[in-house]
């Protein structure tokens, strides 16, 4: 009777364990930034750049931006990573290509190249970039803050050093939210990336 006790015990305990455990999972949700899809009004807007061809990399991500799961932040010290709340795919990759577009189309350019690009392509200009901090708070703001370089000349010749810090409202507490206010803050640093080109391409001095 006792040995019976013990066994029933064992097992109330195990069912409860895989219990807890098949409660605390739930189906993950998969994110991508998305594109720039309309042409902004002031500076940074396409200006006869159509044959312009433009490699984009290195690209450098912070480490604690390396993974799958979505960083938020509480506070400036604090990061919190979504368990189920993730990208699709690489977030490197996905960054660099929505980089790529939102050039090529500010640029109303096709001949965008993500490094490495094909060695026979002789490139106009080439954008480096090291991502310092991309994250955000739920129902707040996220937050980019990136180095970036622009070269010319075959990438022989350093046109132009900038630090962007760029905050965009979430408008919502949702994760979606926070994807699409990064996705926007990627827009303006697009923006600010394509003005330099614009200029030094409309610079006979360049």
């Amino acid at each position: 009777m006792k040995t019976r006790m013990i066994s029933l015990v064992i097992t109330a305990a195990g069912l409860l364990f895989l219990a807890g455990c098949f409660g605390s999972t739930g189906p993950a949700r998969f994110y991508a930034l998305s594109p720039m899809q309309q042409a902004p009004t002031g500076p940074g807007a396409k200006a006869g750049t159509s044959d312009i061809a433009v490699g984009i990399g290195p690209i450098k991500i912070a480490d604690y931006l390396d993974r799958s799961d979505i960083v938020t932040r509480d506070t400036g010290h604090t990061v919190k990573l979504a368990e189920f709340e993730q990208w699709a795919g690489s977030f490197e990759d996905n960054f660099t290509h929505a980089l790529a577009e939102n050039i090529g189309f500010l640029l109303g350019s096709e001949q965008i190249y993500a490094r490495p690009w094909p060695r026979p392509v002789p490139v106009d200009y080439q954008i480096a970039l090291e991502v310092i901090r991309f994250d955000g708070k739920l129902g707040g703001e996220a937050c980019l803050v990136a180095r970036w370089s622009v070269l010319g000349e075959e990438s022989k010749k350093l046109l132009a050093v900038k630090l962007s810090s760029i905050q965009e409202p979430t408008g919502g507490s949702g994760y979606e939210d926070l994807v699409a206010a990064e996705s926007r803050a990627l827009a303006k640093l697009s923006q600010e990336i394509a003005q330099v080109i614009i200029a030094k391409a409309n610079d006979p001095d360049r």
